[in-house]
């Protein structure tokens, strides 16, 4: 959930922001092409661009937030809004590569982080 943060209100997500761009930058490098650079790069602009749409969250009222049955409203859907915007960025990157294994890579960054996410805040 590091793109649902604002890191203007917790300093600290930045910190987490830059441990997501370097573990999604090696997921990238392992699975689509070995250019390091590259893949940071798509990384960064990925995230980048997830993390301005982490703005729109904090629209989502909190009477949904707060209850637990909305769950997946909250965590689940901005995840899969996630995985589907860095497909797009992803696809601007690697253009030689077909659009499912892009879709593949990004499910596994975006899982990745959130699951490194809920460990460290649990």
């Amino acid at each position: 959930m590091l793109d649902v943060v604002n890191p203007l209100l917790v300093p600290s997500v930045l910190l987490f922001e830059t441990l997501v761009v370097i573990i999604e930058a090696f997921i990238i490098f392992f699975l689509l092409e070995r250019r390091l650079g590259k893949a940071f790069v798509a990384s960064l602009a990925a995230n980048l661009t997830t993390g301005l749409l982490s703005f729109l969250y904090f629209l989502i009222p909190s009477e949904i937030s707060s209850s637990y049955s909305d769950l997946g409203l909250v965590y689940v859907i901005p995840l899969i809004v996630n995985i589907l915007v860095e497909t797009g960025v992803l696809r601007y990157f690697y253009r030689g590569v077909s659009m499912n294994r892009i879709l593949g890579v990004s499910a596994i960054m975006n899982v990745a982080t959130y699951g490194l996410l809920l460990t460290v805040f649990s």
